[in-house]
């Protein structure tokens, strides 16, 4: 019988060990980086307890608050500007991107649209969405121009009656 060479037994050995030594190392990492959380989920908790006992004992200072002052409503759009800034084609969507009217609720952004179209400055577009008809103060100076203006009656020229 033939003996076999140490040198392959080894390698044989060592192929073997390989993968079990790689697969502990896998093991090993995890384990590390579970221990790194709980390390860190510890220390916060030590924080927390150590504020705690500081409020126990009345060694905490106050911090001074910030003081936050309120915008209120937001401020007032004007909408001739947006109109202007539009292409001459877009859609409610293009509408809603726009820098200052964007941050308007999107049922006011219909309202708008919907202003501007009784208006006439504006149409729906044939491919969605709506086209330009002109700028807004031409549109005001024509709705003017359009109204009938009511013809003054003659005044009635009243009789002097004689006093008696």
């Amino acid at each position: 019988m033939a003996r076999r060479s140490k040198s392959k037994t080894l390698t044989v050995l060592e192929g073997k060990l390989g993968v079990i030594r790689r697969e502990v190392l896998k093991v090993l990492r995890a384990l590390k980086r579970e221990i790194a959380k709980r390390e860190e989920a510890l220390a916060s908790l030590k924080a927390e307890y150590a504020k705690g006992e500081q409020l126990l004992r009345g060694e905490v200072k106050r911090e001074p608050q910030r003081i936050r002052r309120r915008t209120g409503r937001s401020r007032r759009i004007n909408w001739e500007q947006v109109f202007k800034s539009l292409p001459a084609r877009f859609s409610l969507k293009a509408l809603g991107k726009h820098p200052v009217a964007g941050r308007r609720p999107k049922s006011h952004l219909y309202a708008i649209v919907s202003r501007w179209k009784k208006e006439g400055i504006l149409s729906k577009d044939s491919g969605g969405g709506y086209r330009k008809a002109g700028s807004p103060a031409r549109a005001k100076r024509k709705a003017r121009r359009a109204k009938p203006v009511a013809a003054k009656k003659p005044a009635v020229a009243q009789t002097e009656t004689p006093s008696a």
